[in-house]
C-alpha cells in the first residue's frame, strides 16, 4: 500500500467517522432536543428514523450513480450535502426544519455510503484490499466511541444545536482533502445517465413503506392492523420490482449479482451478523443498569469495550484476511460469535462482572474478524463495485432494523413465558424475567450465527469445488 492509495483510504475514513460520529451524537441528545422543541419522545424519535430511511432509499440509486458516472464526484457531492444539511440542522427552529434538514442529510449520507467502498476497492490492489478495508472499518469504530463523549461534552456547555454544527468544520476539511487526493477520472463517461426510474421508484418505496412498518411496529405493535397492512404492501412491492428488473434493459438492480453464490450468502451473513449485534444495544444496557444495578455512566463506560476492541480487531481482520481470505476468516469469526452468544445467554448477575467482559471481548473480537466487506466487494466485477457496495449498505441497515424488532420481540416472548402474562415493557421486582427473555433471546442469536457457519461452510466447498473443476 503506497502513501497515495492510503491518503485515499484516510480521506474515505474520515467521512465514515463522520457519520458514525453523527449518529451517536444525535440518539444521545435526542431527551434534550424532545425537551428544547416541547415535543414527545416519539415525535423526537424520527428525528433519527427518517436519517436512516432515507439513507436505505436511495442507495441503490447513488451506486447506481456512481458505477455509471464517478464514485469519487458522488461521494464528494455527499460530503458537501452532509455538511451543509448539518449546518441547516443546527439552525433549526422547530422540529419540520429538522426533519427535512435530516433528510437531506441522509441523502448525502447515502452517498457516501454507497460509494466510500467502491472507491478503496479501485484504489488498491487485491493483495491488501482486506487490511485497507480493516483500516476504513476501524476509524468508523473510532466514532462510535468518541459519539457519546463528545455529544456530553457538548451538552454540557451548549445547546443540542452544536451537536449538528459539530459537522460543519470536519465535513469542510473532509470535502477539502477529498479534492486534493482523489484521481481524476479522466475516461469518457456517457453524457446521458441510464438509469431505471420505474425500478428505482418501486424499491424507494417499499423500503421507505418496510421501514416506516418497523419503527410504527415498535410503537404499537406487530399485530396491528396497519402494520400488518404495510408488510403485506411490501411484500407485493418486493415481486412488483424484481418483475420490473426482470424486463429492463439497465436494470437500477442488476439481479444477476445474485446468482453468484458468494454475493448472496455473503449479502445474506452479513444481515445475519448485524442481526445479532443490534441484540446487545437492546438487551445489554437493560441488563447492566437494572439487573446488575450499576449506574447510567459505569453501563455506558462498561458498553464502551466492545467498540474499543472492535478497534483493534478489525484492522487484524484485515490483515488476516488478506492472508487467508475473506471467507476463511469470516466462518472462523462466525464459531467466535457462536461462543459469545453463548456466554450471554448463560451468563447469571450472580457471577463475576469479569465473565460479561470476556463476552464482551470475544463478540468484539468476532466482529472484527468477520470480513463482511471484502467477502461482498471481491464478488462484484469492477463494474458493479458502485451497486455491491449499496447493497452491503443496506443490508446492513435492514439487519439493524430487523435486529432492533427481533430482539424486543423475542425478549417480550421470553419474559412474558416466564411471568405467564403478556410483558412488553422492563418488569421491575422481577429481574428474574428480564434474564429468561435475554438468555431466550441470545440462544435464538446462538442459531442465527450456526447458520451462518453452515452457509459460510458451503461456500467454501462451493469455491474449492470451482477451483479443482478449473
Amino acid at each position: 500500500m503506497n502513501h497515495k492509495q492510503f491518503l485515499i483510504i484516510l480521506s474515505v475514513a474520515i467521512v465514515s467517522f463522520l457519520g458514525t460520529v453523527d449518529m451517536s451524537i444525535v440518539n444521545t441528545a435526542l431527551p434534550q432536543i424532545s425537551k428544547s422543541l416541547a415535543i414527545p419522545m416519539n415525535q423526537a424519535e424520527w428525528i433519527s428514523s427518517a436519517y436512516l430511511v432515507l439513507i436505505c432509499m436511495s442507495l441503490i440509486l447513488f451506486g447506481k450513480l456512481g458505477d455509471q458516472f464517478s464514485k469519487p464526484k458522488i461521494f464528494q457531492i455527499g460530503t458537501l450535502l452532509f455538511t451543509l444539511s448539518s449546518l441547516v440542522c443546527g439552525l433549526s427552529p422547530n422540529l419540520i426544519v429538522l426533519l427535512i434538514a435530516r433528510c437531506l442529510q441522509g441523502l448525502g449520507a447515502s452517498m457516501t455510503m454507497a460509494t466510500n467502498l467502491g472507491i478503496i476497492t479501485e484504489s488498491v490492489p487485491f493483495s491488501v484490499r482486506g487490511r485497507a478495508l480493516g483500516i476504513n472499518t476501524t476509524i468508523g469504530q473510532l466514532g462510535y466511541i468518541a459519539g457519546p463523549a463528545v455529544a456530553g461534552l457538548i451538552l454540557s456547555i451548549a445547546n443540542w444545536n452544536w451537536i449538528f454544527l459539530f459537522n460543519v468544520p470536519i465535513g469542510i476539511a473532509a470535502f477539502i482533502f477529498g479534492e486534493f487526493v482523489y484521481q481524476k477520472d479522466s475516461s469518457k463517461r456517457p453524457l446521458k445517465v441510464k438509469i431505471d426510474y420505474a425500478g428505482f421508484t418501486v424499491l424507494a418505496v417499499l423500503i421507505g413503506i418496510f421501514f416506516v412498518a418497523i419503527f410504527t411496529g415498535q410503537e404499537v405493535g406487530f399485530a396491528n392492523p396497519a402494520v400488518i397492512a404495510a408488510l403485506i404492501v411490501t411484500a407485493i412491492l418486493i415481486a412488483i420490482f424484481i418483475r420490473i428488473e426482470m424486463k429492463v434493459k439497465n436494470p437500477i438492480l442488476d439481479l444477476s449479482l445474485f446468482k453468484n453464490p458468494g454475493f448472496s450468502i455473503s449479502i445474506i451473513a452479513l444481515m445475519f451478523m448485524y442481526i445479532i449485534i443490534y441484540f446487545n444495544n437492546v438487551l445489554l444496557p437493560f441488563y447492566i443498569q437494572d439487573n446488575l444495578k450499576f449506574s447510567p455512566s459505569n453501563t455506558g463506560l462498561i458498553m464502551s469495550i466492545l467498540p474499543v476492541v472492535n478497534v483493534f480487531t478489525a484492522y487484524l481482520g484485515g490483515v488476516l484476511s488478506d492472508k487467508y481470505g475473506a471467507v476463511p476468516m469470516s466462518l472462523r469469526a462466525s464459531i467466535i460469535f457462536v461462543a459469545a452468544e453463548v456466554i450471554f445467554a448463560i451468563v447469571q448477575p450472580g457471577w463475576s462482572l469479569w465473565v460479561l467482559l470476556f463476552g464482551f471481548v470475544v463478540f468484539a473480537t468476532a466482529n472484527g474478524l468477520f470480513q463482511n466487506n471484502p467477502m461482498v466487494m471481491e464478488n462484484a466485477s469492477k463494474d458493479q463495485q458502485g451497486i455491491a457496495g449499496s447493497v452491503l449498505a443496506l443490508s446492513r441497515n435492514i439487519g439493524f432494523s430487523i435486529g432492533l424488532s427481533l430482539s424486543t420481540s423475542l425478549l417480550y416472548t421470553g419474559m412474558s413465558f416466564k411471568a405467564h402474562r403478556q410483558l412488553t415493557t422492563y418488569p421491575f421486582g422481577h429481574d428474574q424475567w428480564f434474564l429468561f427473555g435475554m438468555h431466550f433471546t441470545y440462544w435464538i442469536g446462538a442459531l442465527i450465527m450456526l447458520s451462518v457457519m453452515g452457509m459460510l461452510t458451503w461456500l467454501m466447498h462451493h469455491k474449492k469445488q470451482i477451483s479443482l473443476d478449473e
